[in-house]
């Protein structure tokens, strides 16, 4: 890691620490239980606070543990990271106590801002950079029923519009799920035959989704993508033309038994995702196959996190959806450059605690209170190790394309983004001074 880097995370942490001096913190426990022989008695009822637009419906529908049972502190745990994995609250709380005689189970939640209207700007990596703005407005909890809305407009160097909306739970059918996408953007192909070229390509998508979920873990979903390529360049298109026309069957199946989905740390994952799509333009057919398993396994100074993935590609699969191997994607390190119909990669992570989650109340907020309650903020670390090979033959990898890095990082738990990550990584084959530095939001995996 050069100086420049190391002064970086130098201030961060230091800035984190300073934070929790200086701002003050509430760390009681995230679950109580007012006497420990309420463990032995069945819940009588669950009492919800806190949830002024969220209906008590979603919150429910994420727990196993119903009135008429009992529950031990690690189901009361299990189920409250559960419902902070809806990522609507800052806070969820469960309190366990006895009213009356009766043996309440008590949940108060936190609720954030939920309409976000923000501007968006990007730089592109040439020399000078090339800049995209734009903007931006996501709702996550739309109807008070963990609805995503997305909306977004942008231009310059890339240029486009996206619009999607999540529903979680189709109103009268608990368990059903619907999402609808419609999105066209205009940017410069990266497949390696046309990348010195700066030629563009505009794709124009719809899709639309149905789902079931048949257990608190178990989802599947089935849908179709209808898709329009167009580019000035027979190498960017897989009919050879300027345009192609594609109509894609889609199966998806996931189950997550991860603690938390903002930030894992026990547990496991397994997702699956089929896809049959037909070449209109080229009478053409081409099938993708994405399998990802990841587990988690705590230990007393860290998790040690491992992830297994493999996307094989069968058929005509247009370029543009090749496995692209480049920068810090799908492998963190620098100076790669691979691509391929298929792909197979395998990351191991260890995260650590550098300054464990607290949270704090602005109490002399000037305006909207209640939604500077309870904003979270801490300090994690990172090792990982990231493999792989993005490979043209659906069944055979090759050992002699391999290519593998390695780092070290920073996760910042903050208010309303969950998790930023900042990231220095290496590659074996080059000088130790090659290092790579990125920034993005969310987890690895």
């Amino acid at each position: 890691m050069n100086r420049a880097t190391t002064r970086i995370y130098a201030n961060i942490i230091l800035l984190f620490i300073a934070a929790g001096f200086l701002c003050g913190y509430n760390a009681f426990a995230q679950v109580s239980v007012q006497d420990p022989d309420l463990l032995s008695r069945p819940i009588d009822e669950i009492v919800i606070t806190g949830n002024k637009i969220t209906q008590e419906e979603i919150i429910l529908r994420e727990m196993k543990i119903r009135p008429g049972e009992m529950a031990t502190k690690e189901m009361l745990e299990a189920d409250r990271l559960r419902i902070l994995g809806l990522d609507i609250f800052s806070r969820v709380e469960f309190v366990l106590n006895s009213r009356q005689g009766r043996n309440v189970l008590q949940i108060k939640v936190t609720e954030e801002w939920y309409i976000f209207p923000l501007p968006y700007w990007n730089l592109s990596d040439d020399e000078p950079p090339e800049v995209t703005y734009g903007f931006r407005y996501l709702q996550k909890n739309f109807r008070g029923r963990a609805e995503t809305l997305k909306a977004s407009v942008w231009g310059g160097y890339d240029r486009g519009f996206r619009f999607a909306h999540v529903t979680p739970w189709m109103k009268g059918t608990p368990s059903l799920i619907r999402s609808i996408g419609l999105y066209q953007k205009t940017e410069e192909s990266r497949n390696l035959a046309v990348k010195d070229l700066g030629l563009e390509a505009r794709h124009t998508v719809a899709q639309l989704f149905f789902g079931k979920r048949w257990t608190v873990e178990t989802i599947s979903e089935v849908g179709t993508r209808f898709r329009l390529v167009q580019a000035d360049n027979p190498l960017q298109l897989a009919t050879g033309g300027d345009l192609d026309r594609m109509l894609e069957a889609i199966v998806i199946f996931i189950w997550d038994g991860r603690d938390l989905r903002q930030l894992p740390r026990k547990g496991a994952y397994l997702g699956g995702r089929f896809t049959q799509g037909w070449l209109l333009s080229g009478r053409q057919r081409y099938q993708r196959l994405a399998l990802d398993f990841r587990y988690y396994h705590p230990t007393k100074f860290a998790s040690i996190c491992s992830r297994l993935q493999w996307h094989p590609g069968w058929g005509n699969v247009p370029p543009y959806d090749w496995i692209i191997v480049e920068s810090t994607s799908p492998i963190r390190s620098s100076k790669l450059s691979d691509e391929g119909k298929s792909f197979i990669g395998i990351s191991v992570e260890a995260r650590f605690d550098i300054f464990p989650l607290r949270y704090y109340t602005w109490k002399k907020a000037p305006y909207f209170k209640s939604y500077f309650r309870n904003l979270k903020y801490g300090l994690a670390g990172e090792i990982f190790i990231d493999g792989g090979d993005a490979y043209t033959d659906p069944i055979e990898p090759t050992l002699k394309t391999f290519m593998w890095g390695y780092g070290v990082g920073l996760l910042l738990r903050v208010p309303y983004v969950d998790v930023v990550r900042l990231e220095s990584s290496w590659n074996p084959d080059y000088s130790f001074s090659d290092v790579r530095f990125s920034w993005k939001v969310g987890i690895s995996f």
